[in-house]
């Protein structure tokens, strides 16, 4: 065996020891609960570890706690894992069962399912991971948290405005990945006691890729209309599909253009509701237009970055959406809606909101006017690109994922040389 083999497998045999130290130990009552989350018995029980290729002695865990209606947020970080893995050993840990059949379909990555948390801290026990990746704020995330050998870095699936984007549970995580200085401004000014040391720049990784265009040719305008899921609750809700949506649609086939409309994979969640309702008169809308060979466009199962490829304009809510596209087509067209119709609020809580046009109750009848001028007007196209400068940094196109690849190592080392200096003392 290897040296650096030897020394794994020294690790996990001393944790094994350890763990089976402590359940015989533990003799109160509180030590009588903690035994049962890590046995075989009690409400905790064991289900197995489950893999797809090897899981022993990576330096790094992908983690991703959901069920396969959140796949989309892992699923955008899988290049850059696996850009990663060409230096660092990277496992892909699951939680749901679904989940793992689906991600071993999509990557060459080792996939592990941990069902239970009896079955995560043996995984954990069993090699010297260093460092966890999370894609989003996953109350499961916690259950990963709890193991102290391990730094836990937080990625997430999007830069945006959302109040989702400045959750309190960002304090938990060691490191906190963001895209750019709009995302420390927002994070600081809402999170009191957050550590500016822990917030690292690294672009957008995600938007690394080479996507392709999906989209037949069309002469005419191509304006992609992609609302934003509804949110867990008000405060959240930036959907513009349930007040707005049918209207805007009317509006861009109207004034002549190719309709692409995009709704959110996670929309459907709330059940019957005013946002399905609005989903399914668009629906129609299109396939009537359609009838007459119009051309136009539901799409659920291509890539949203493939879809870009060939899109004139783009209308969306705030969201990471209308950021990824600023981002890959600065030059092209970006009208926000504002379902709350304050346009105050919507300049306070959203630089690019403050900037960009906006659609909104009041503004819709002005939809192909305000087509015109995302499409052409010189001072839409300088107000983009300082946008794109405060949300993304100065970093060249194709760099975020070096960056990223160099902050995951710099973490890594601060982990080595803490733990060298504990052992010193």
């Amino acid at each position: 065996m290897a040296e650096a083999d030897c020394a794994q497998a020294g690790v996990a045999e001393m944790k094994r020891r350890l763990r089976q130290a402590a359940r015989v130990v533990l003799d109160s009552k509180a030590g009588r609960y903690l035994k049962s989350l890590v046995s075989d018995s009690g409400p905790a029980r064991r289900k197995g570890i489950k893999l797809n290729g090897s899981r022993r002695f990576a330096d790094v865990i992908a983690y991703f706690g959901d069920s396969p209606d959140k796949m989309y947020q892992l699923e955008q970080w899988l290049p850059a894992f696996e850009e990663l893995s060409q230096s660092r050993p990277v496992v892909v840990v699951t939680r749901n069962a679904e989940s793992f059949s689906l991600v071993t379909q999509v990557t060459h990555l080792p996939v592990v399912l941990a069902e239970t948390q009896p079955d995560l801290i043996d995984l954990y026990a069993d090699a010297d991971y260093k460092l966890a990746i999370y894609v989003n704020n996953s109350m499961r995330n916690f259950q990963s948290m709890a193991e102290p050998s391990i730094i836990h870095v937080h990625v997430d699936h999007g830069e945006s405005d959302k109040t989702s984007s400045i959750s309190n549970q960002l304090k938990a995580y060691d490191k906190v990945l963001v895209a750019g200085q709009a995302a420390k401004d927002r994070c600081l000014a809402a999170l009191w006691g957050l550590n500016p040391g822990n917030l690292v720049s690294i672009g957008r990784p995600p938007l690394d890729g080479d996507f392709a265009s999906v989209l037949p040719p069309d002469e005419r305008l191509t304006v992609l209309y992609a609302p934003t899921w509804q949110g867990e609750n008000e405060a959240n809700n930036f959907t513009s599909l349930d007040l707005l949506g049918p209207d805007i649609i009317r509006g861009l086939l109207g004034a002549g253009v190719r309709v692409i409309y995009r709704p959110h994979p996670r929309m459907a969640e709330m059940g019957t509701s005013e946002v399905l309702r609005a989903d399914e008169s668009i629906r129609r809308m299109l396939k009537d237009a359609n009838a007459e060979n119009a051309g136009h466009v539901v799409s659920i199962d291509h890539a949203l970055f493939d879809l870009f490829k060939d899109v004139d304009v783009l209308i969306t809510d705030v969201s990471s959406v209308g950021l990824d596209f600023l981002y890959l087509h600065t030059d092209r067209g970006l009208i926000l809606t504002d379902r709350h119709g304050d346009t105050e609020r919507m300049q306070k809580s959203s630089p690019i909101g403050a900037e960009l046009a906006v659609v909104s109750a009041g503004t819709i009848h002005d939809l192909p006017k305000q087509l015109g001028i995302a499409r052409s007007d010189e001072s839409a196209l300088a107000a983009r690109l300082k946008l794109k400068a405060l949300y993304f940094g100065e970093l060249e196109e194709g760099r975020s994922t070096t960056a990223f690849i160099q902050a995951i190592g710099e973490a890594i080392d601060e982990r080595s040389e803490a733990r060298e200096a504990i052992a010193d003392r």
